[in-house]
């Protein structure tokens, strides 16, 4: 199954369309941040939620950030828990559409997804209309970036095809240590500014409402919450890693839930 678009330098929405009468969303499990006891937990736990939604059937939405990481060398991939491979070449294979929408640590996603797993891709926000609304389904961190230019240029580089061909030419064991470092860095640097964050993003989700869309869907800052407004609403799919909430829409209509088992 191709990649829903190939240009990845760009913010502008791919659009999509789904007649699914049951859409499941998440984001943020950032599996593989550190191997033992409590990430096999974590991982157990998502499988189980996998398992729920085949059950269920309708579609799921992967919000980005998956992984902690993830880059494809051409014979190398991270080191990652393949049970989640597993269950959701399951998901495919009985029928359930997953799209994964690449985040800032997983933006690199690739063929491996699409072609192994049958997995549609995206690296652009999506322009999705489902059950009669028009939902932004973003990561997040294209609207948390206006207030920091150090980031903006980060997220320019590692969209960059040239960074991306010279990344290639760095062995697997250097080249995915020194991004899971990184990774980290950028996961402490951004709850150290939720503050901040929180008080931009009322005006970019504002602004995606104001546009023509019935609501925001996104990940990224790992909380979750619904933020409802006269123009719409935003729902903020919070984390696998504490909170363990995703998002559940039928009917036209979304909630966010906890997985508890």
């Amino acid at each position: 199954m191709p990649s829903m678009n190939s240009g990845r330098d760009s913010d502008a929405p791919e659009e999509s369309s789904s007649g699914a009468e049951t859409a499941f969303f998440m984001a943020d499990a950032h599996f593989g941040t550190a191997a033992g006891p409590e990430e096999m937990r974590r991982v157990e736990r998502f499988v189980r939620f996998l398992r729920h939604v085949r059950s269920r059937g309708g579609v799921l939405y992967i919000v980005g950030d998956l992984f902690d990481f993830w880059f494809e060398y051409t014979h190398v991939l991270p080191r990652t828990p393949v049970q989640v491979f597993g269950e959701l070449a399951a998901l495919v294979r009985d029928g359930v559409e997953v799209t994964y929408l690449a985040g800032n640590h997983d933006y690199w996603i690739g063929r491996h997804f699409t072609d192994a797993l049958g997995i549609r891709v995206s690296h652009r926000p999506i322009d999705l209309h489902i059950q009669g609304r028009r939902i932004c389904l973003t990561h997040g961190d294209d609207l948390t970036a206006g207030h920091d230019p150090g980031y903006r240029f980060l997220r320019r580089l590692v969209r960059n095809p040239l960074a991306i061909r010279a990344y290639h030419w760095i062995h697997p064991d250097i080249g995915i240590p020194l991004a899971r470092w990184a990774s980290h860095r950028s996961r402490s640097y951004t709850n150290k500014k939720k503050f901040i964050l929180n008080r931009t993003l009322e005006g970019a989700v504002r602004e995606k409402l104001a546009s023509g869309y019935d609501a925001v869907i996104m990940g990224h800052v790992h909380f979750a919450e619904i933020f409802r407004y006269e123009s719409g609403e935003c729902v903020i799919l919070g984390d696998w890693i504490e909170a363990f909430t995703y998002a559940e829409m039928t009917g036209g209509a979304i909630a966010l839930k906890r997985w508890e088992e």
